[in-house]
């Protein structure tokens, strides 16, 4: 991912680095914004993830979390992402580890459908 990030990255201000998200390499309160994309359902601890994120945003910073919409009955591949009641369930815990309006919105991404999970740090 980091050689795809860099490559198709041109401007210098953007600095790309490893780190999981119990774990980012940033300093306290410096993200302008975070994101997880398609990811947030393979994270080991959802909530050290959240407090992670909460940590690194700066005052008023937005995050966003994107994932596949499936199915309830889904199982292997077809089970990375979320159902509805995980993406409101997300919602809930990002409200929990200190995020604020926290909101789930379902959009078209190409052929399939995604949830999407917007939450602001006070």
């Amino acid at each position: 991912m980091l050689r795809v990030a860099r490559a198709v990255t041109r401007d210098p201000s953007v600095t790309w680095v490893r780190g999981g998200a119990e774990a980012l390499p940033v300093p306290d309160a410096v993200a302008t914004v975070g994101w997880a994309l398609a990811t947030v359902h393979h994270w080991p601890d959802v909530d050290a993830g959240l407090a992670e994120i909460r940590r690194a945003l700066a005052p008023g910073a937005r995050f966003l979390a994107v994932e596949r919409q499936t199915e309830p009955d889904a199982t292997g591949f077809a089970s990375h992402g979320w159902t509805g009641a995980q993406a409101e369930t997300f919602a809930a815990i990002c409200e929990s580890a200190g995020l604020t309006d926290a909101r789930v919105e379902s959009h078209r991404a190409g052929k399939r459908q995604v949830w999407t999970v917007h939450a602001t740090r006070p």
